[in-house]
């Protein structure tokens, strides 16, 4: 090779050279770069292994996560007294809608101080009333955050200064009513007409409207009943309903309470047609009424319990249909007697009574006989067969009606307004009024904004931004840490460490792979590197031998 041909090569090769290392001294930057994130993902994760989260914790083996809407509304779970989130000024921080109905009732001003305080209560006006704990609890009506039936109940019964130095209500009595108490609420109905606090000509509820109301003509249809004035009156086809063998008219089937009809003895019939469809009917309503498929409302209180509900329902129809007595064929009884004795006979029977006479086909069941079955196949659902002394025969005299037990306990939910629940409900709300007008709220629309948000309330705890104010036994709420109120527990948030965990394997896969690649590249660049110091090495001794010899040829 002549000398300029070895000299280029020699430039050539030692640009690779240099390349070469160039990209090995990168590859390296890259690999400390991998390290460092390896050890901050590694850090990240031995951080999150510590992480805790706040946790409703009750007497029951039911843990919650801790949330705006848990402590702020009348429940068995915080003893149907309110957790107020309050900040460093001891001011309440109510949601937007609690805020509005605060402020359109005139118990805080524009700066959210109580007007019981403030320079913007001239007249010395009394806002420690009814009148305006009315108004308040209306307001939260408009804005959604309070049932108009429920506020109908809390209107009807009296303001208390609780939380505010009144007597403390025990509160242990919660929701649970015995069998008597249980039956007596079904027939409770409002005394009064429930007025508008802004307009009293606005009648919200009537004298008479019941929650457990059921309204027989809506459900049964008006075509197909019989407005008949005794039994005899009964159209081909048509349903008449009785009570203790009495018809009724339209009129009072549109008001019969569950109360009513078990306290009753109710029957419907019908001449010439089946009577299935009809009292599947009553009976779906009667399910409706007692809170199936609504959560919260009469017995569904959770899950189980609508599951039993919907149990029951469909014991009671299997009952009813497996359940059929034949009176006796009369062809020379007169009607009349054959229609009051089945009335009379469907009292005695948990299912259809049938008979036939001048070729007239009669059927009757008993309304009063179709809940206390309904109610019974509750309990069972709920206890268990095993475990439970009712049962529902083919007769009453061979059945155990739950109604029949007085040391029973129905539990009910905090919107079907029984009247233990109605006092602690209502309580609920005047402490939380009274506290509103003595401490004021927030104007902070961006707390009051985020305070729903469970993640920001936990941490806004935490870090000391907000304090929980809650009742004590002299009556009085006194604002302290999160850990202080009995209820609220810092406990290790095994979902956050799961979390955590997937998301360190996910990023440390991705980075062995990174670092992996990075390994194979500097292997590759050293085995070339290596191939290149070697071709160097060679053609730098070949161009120093060719000097040499020109030197050695020009000398002689």
């Amino acid at each position: 090779m002549g000398l300029a041909a070895s000299q280029a090569r020699f430039l050539a090769i030692t640009s690779r050279k240099m390349n070469c290392e160039f990209q090995s001294m990168q590859i390296a930057q890259d690999k400390l770069s991998v390290t460092r994130d390896l050890q901050s993902a590694a850090t990240k994760y031995q951080n999150a292994m510590n992480a805790t989260k706040l946790v409703w914790d009750t007497d029951s083996d039911e843990v919650y996560d801790l949330s705006y809407d848990l402590m702020m509304t009348p429940s068995a779970l915080n003893d149907y007294n309110p957790y107020l989130i309050t900040d460093t000024q001891g001011k309440i921080v109510l949601s937007d809608s609690m805020f509005k109905a605060a402020q359109n009732a005139g118990i805080i001003d524009e700066n959210g101080d109580p007007i019981a305080k403030s320079g913007n209560n001239p007249d010395s006006v009394d806002i420690f009333t009814k009148e305006y704990r009315d108004k308040f609890l209306y307001g939260l009506v408009s804005a959604g955050d309070l049932t108009l039936s429920t506020y109908s109940i809390i209107q009807g019964i009296d303001y208390t200064k609780s939380g505010i130095g009144g007597e403390p209500l025990d509160k242990t009595i919660a929701n649970a009513l015995s069998t008597t108490a249980f039956i007596n609420r079904l027939g409770d109905r409002y005394q009064e007409d429930v007025k508008d606090p802004n307009n009293e000509s606005n009648i919200l509820h009537k004298k008479g409207d019941n929650v457990y109301g059921l309204n027989l003509v809506d459900i049964l249809g008006e075509d197909n009943i019989c407005p008949a004035i005794s039994p005899t009156d009964i159209n081909s086809g048509k349903l008449i309903i009785t009570e203790n063998g009495n018809a009724l008219s339209n009129e009072a089937l549109k008001d019969i309470s569950l109360g009513d009809l078990l306290t009753g003895t109710y029957s419907m019939t019908i001449i010439n047609g089946s009577i299935d469809d009809a009292y599947q009917k009553v009976l779906e309503a009667i399910a409706k009424t007692l809170g199936w498929n609504n959560s919260g409302a009469g017995l569904n209180v959770d899950a189980e319990s609508n599951s039993a509900l919907n149990n029951a329902l469909e014991l009671t129809k299997a009952d009813t249909q497996d359940v059929v007595y034949n009176v006796q064929k009369f062809s020379g009884t007169p009607t009349v007697f054959l229609i009051s004795d089945m009335i009379s006979k469907s009292s005695s029977y948990n299912g259809v009574i049938s008979g036939e006479s001048h070729n007239k086909q009669f059927q009757t069941i008993s309304l009063t006989n179709l809940l206390k079955a309904y109610l019974t196949n509750f309990a069972i659902a709920i206890d268990g067969v095993s475990d439970t002394p009712f049962n529902i025969a083919a007769n009453t005299q061979n059945s155990v009606y739950i109604t029949e037990d007085p040391n029973y306990y129905f539990l009910l939910g905090t919107e079907s307004s029984v009247t233990e629940t109605d006092v602690l409900t209502a309580d609920f709300y005047n402490q939380l009024y009274n506290q509103i007008c003595t401490n004021g709220a927030t104007t902070d629309a961006i707390k009051r904004g985020m305070v729903k948000d469970p993640e920001y309330l936990m941490q806004a705890l935490k870090n000391g931004q907000l304090f929980i104010s809650s009742l004590n036994t002299d009556g009085y709420f006194y604002q302290g840490a999160y850990t202080l109120n009995g209820y609220v527990a810092e406990v290790t948030d095994e979902e956050a460490i799961a979390q955590a965990e997937m998301e360190y394997e996910i990023t440390k896969s991705k980075l062995n792979y990174k670092e992996e690649t990075l390994d194979l590249k500097m292997k590759n660049i050293d085995t070339e590197l290596s191939a290149l110091t070697t071709e160097y090495d060679t053609v730098k001794n070949l161009i120093s031998k060719n000097v040499e010899k020109v030197f050695t040829m020009f000398s002689t």
